[in-house]
């Protein structure tokens, strides 16, 4: 694996005009968001960081990225050939520039990635996965030249996240943290990076939340996140994001709220005691307990009745759960559908 910059700064324009300076940048190229781009003051940042640039611009992508979209976005970049692509947005954003830029590498147009987050969130800066959506079906791509080159993290980018967005990126980062702690592949390393971000990120969410002006929160979010991504970038995810796929694609829920649906049930079946005493749960009552903490970060568990479970469940990602420490077979899934459908 190739190894990649990582930066967490209050000045982004010192540490860009320096990197720009640092490959002669002429033309680059930005993969960004819509009314989130502007709202965070990332538009403002980049417009004076490139003063003087020529810069090619691509947002016309779903909050899923479609492989279609992807295509179009490698077109637009060999026809631009700028000098460095910088992504800045959340999850879909960085997904849409590691595809652009993976596509561009395999036609043979070899240009740097730069990825700066604006939620606290996905850890998509520090992993060698993109997601892309094919037919409707999510797939998971996983390649070296997937990973950015260069990681940024602002915190000032998420200090206006509303309370759900919040939420659901603060959980999946979570989620991606305890996923990594309890995998098989975990490693020294891994676990080291899981560690650090499960204690970054679980008891200061709910604070977050309910006190979103105190950015010393923001900031160890944003770091906890990033931690959760570089230890994930490892492991891989495990059985809660296998489920959650369907969640997202055919009813709707954001990533991070679709991973919240069967994580109790998960936390029980895969926890280890050292994780409870780790995280301060009783593993007698850790469904309860689990069930009331992503209840205080505003996410309900409850599914509509329109909700197929069974198909729903049917249709998780297999490559994903193959990563789990349990095995699951048809037993634990029957289980699973048992309890999303008496919550």
């Amino acid at each position: 694996m190739k190894q990649f910059l990582y930066y967490t700064t209050n000045d982004i324009t010192t540490i860009l005009h320096a990197k720009l300076a640092d490959i002669g940048t002429k033309h680059v190229f930005v993969v960004h968001g819509k009314g989130s781009y502007v709202a965070c003051g990332a538009a403002k940042v980049i417009r004076e960081i490139c003063n003087g640039l020529q810069v090619s611009e691509f947002i016309e992508f779903s909050v899923n990225p479609k492989d279609e979209e992807a295509q179009i976005g490698l077109q637009t970049v060999l026809d631009a050939k700028p000098d460095v692509i910088i992504a800045i947005g959340g999850g879909s954003v960085m997904d849409m520039a590691k595809l652009i830029r993976h596509y561009a590498a395999e036609k043979g147009f070899c240009v740097p990635l730069w990825a700066i987050p604006t939620t606290a969130g996905t850890g998509a800066e520090a992993t060698h996965f993109a997601v892309v959506y094919k037919d409707g079906i999510k797939y998971s791509m996983e390649a070296d030249d997937i990973l950015p080159d260069v990681a940024i993290l602002y915190p000032p980018f998420t200090y206006g996240n509303d309370a759900y967005l919040t939420a659901c990126t603060g959980f999946d980062a979570l989620a991606q943290a305890i996923e990594a702690y309890w995998n098989p592949n975990a490693t020294d390393e891994s676990r080291q990076y899981s560690i650090r971000a499960i204690e970054m990120i679980y008891k200061q969410l709910p604070n977050c939340i309910e006190h979103p002006e105190q950015v010393t929160l923001r900031n160890e979010l944003l770091q906890g996140a990033y931690w959760a991504g570089r230890a994930i970038n490892i492991t891989k995810t495990t059985a809660p994001h296998a489920f959650s796929y369907v969640f997202t694609s055919k009813y709707g829920y954001p990533h991070g709220h679709a991973v919240a649906l069967t994580f109790p049930f998960f936390m029980k079946l895969n926890g280890t005691q050292e994780l409870f005493e780790r995280m301060g749960m009783s593993a007698v009552d850790v469904i309860e307990q689990m069930e009331k903490y992503i209840s205080s970060l505003g996410l309900s568990l409850k599914l509509p009745t329109s909700i197929d479970v069974d198909s729903a469940l049917h249709a998780v990602n297999l490559q994903r759960l193959a990563n789990n420490p349990v095995k699951v077979t048809e037993k634990i899934i029957s289980d699973l559908k048992s309890y999303l459908e008496k919550r």
